[in-house]
């Protein structure tokens, strides 16, 4: 399958031939229950054919003709029907949709869906009494649909912000990331949102985190599996979103503490990327005044602790909630003082375990942050250690070039704290190397 291609006219000829089989379509299927008719349909290969079109064609292109025979299909359908369609995930569409549009924007094929009623008979779907995958898939279509609009309707925005919560859990690993993502788009409504994340939702995922990891493994199991959801959750709704009084309410909750002190005393081996993906989310697109609010939560000697995690993934998330914190004690104090948590990292070790985590042969994310973040640390103030001064101040110089402009500028801010210090400031414009303005 491949989007449509040739000159104009073979283009306008293979589009005039698409609307006359759509046309065929509807008048053999329009309102008639004949499943044995829509069964060999479903198996032909026209399901696939009209996915292909709707991922991929111009959206201009796409005609009403073409989204009512695809209707046509799918109305009056026996149960036995929907699951073949299913299995060709013609939901897939919508992704598609969402990925071809700026991340803010309403759903692009919400109009074109809601012509043909098709918002109510996907609810009437979910509301079946039918399998799970019919209803989860069904659940995650509207989560699709009403992305950054809000579902009027207070019956379907309960049940399908309830069920998607509930797929948090699921243990098809693909359903779980698309309730995450379905749960973001509603989040992006703040009706939505509301029905989300609420005061008592906050309140009940602090306590949640709170409970200690005890009793027979099912029990150790169900409280893990318990909070990993708890986390999705709160990714889902935060990640990527520049909300400020959000922030200040989910660090208020307590659930920042509980965080913390899971990173301090929890058997490393049992945390799992859920939690230190859940304070990245915290503290990436914060602002200052969010970020000040988890420093006073005194975060270091439990992100420190964590740094000694073996999964890579997990110390990416660490080190960049540590840079991220440590540029707002930069931004907040003036340019020639010293770096105001300097101190309390270093009652952690935390600059050893920093630059430990930087000589390892680990990705090259985590070894920019750490250099980064040991840059901010020595701000005004000299490296001691030799090697560690020649191997931060040389790859940090490296980063002038990187083709990441958010580390590029934040590699130039840290040569300049750095450079503040006369002893620093003799290893960076060795070679003849100068900072640009």
């Amino acid at each position: 399958m491949k989007p449509l291609l040739g000159t104009e006219v073979q283009k306008k000829e293979a589009l005039q031939l698409l609307e006359n089989d759509c046309k065929f379509l509807s008048l053999a299927l329009n309102d008639r229950k004949d499943d044995d008719g829509r069964k060999r349909v479903i198996k032909s290969g026209v399901i696939e054919g009209f996915n292909n079109v709707f991922e991929n064609y111009e959206l201009n292109s796409i005609t009403r003709t073409q989204s009512q025979s695809f209707f046509h299909i799918t109305n009056n359908s026996s149960d036995e029907c929907n699951l073949l369609l299913l299995e060709k995930k013609p939901f897939l569409v919508l992704q598609t949709g969402i990925n071809t549009t700026p991340k803010s924007d309403p759903h692009p094929h919400y109009e074109l869906i809601q012509e043909i009623d098709g918002i109510k008979k996907i609810f009437a779907l979910f509301l079946k009494n039918g399998n799970k995958q019919s209803r989860d898939r069904s659940a995650l279509c509207i989560g699709y649909l009403f992305k950054a609009r809000e579902i009027a309707d207070p019956i379907m925005r309960q049940e399908i912000i309830n069920h998607l919560k509930s797929l948090l859990n699921d243990e098809n690993a693909w359903v779980k990331e698309g309730a995450k993502y379905a749960l973001k788009y509603l989040a992006q409504n703040e009706q939505n949102r509301s029905k989300i994340l609420n005061e008592q939702e906050l309140k009940r995922v602090g306590q949640d985190l709170k409970q200690p990891i005890d009793g027979t493994e099912e029990q150790q199991k169900d409280i893990t599996q318990r909070q990993e959801t708890d986390l999705l959750l709160l990714s889902s709704v935060i990640k990527g979103r520049n909300d400020t009084e959000l922030r200040k309410r989910i660090i208020s909750s307590g659930i920042v503490e509980s965080l913390l002190t899971i990173f301090t005393i929890r058997d490393l081996n049992s945390i799992t990327r859920a939690y230190s993906q859940s304070f990245f989310d915290l503290t990436n697109n914060s602002s200052d005044e969010s970020k000040l609010l988890i420093y006073n939560k005194k975060p270091y000697p439990g992100l420190i602790r964590l740094l000694e995690h073996t999964n890579n993934d997990i110390t990416s998330d660490t080190i960049i909630s540590i840079l991220l914190i440590l540029q707002t004690g930069s931004n907040t104090t003036k340019e020639s003082d010293p770096h105001p948590h300097y101190e309390q990292i270093q009652e952690s070790d935390g600059i050893k375990e920093i630059f430990a985590l930087f000589q390892k042969n680990g990705n090259k994310y985590s070894r920019d942050r750490s250099a980064l973040c040991i840059g901010y640390l020595f701000k005004a103030q000299e490296i001691a250690d030799p090697i560690m001064r020649q191997e931060i101040i040389n790859h940090i110089k490296s980063l002038i070039n990187d083709s990441d402009a958010w580390v590029k500028g934040r590699a130039k801010n840290a040569l300049k704290y750095l450079a503040q210090n006369a002893e620093n400031k003799v290893v960076i414009e060795a070679g003849g190397f100068t900072i640009a303005k």
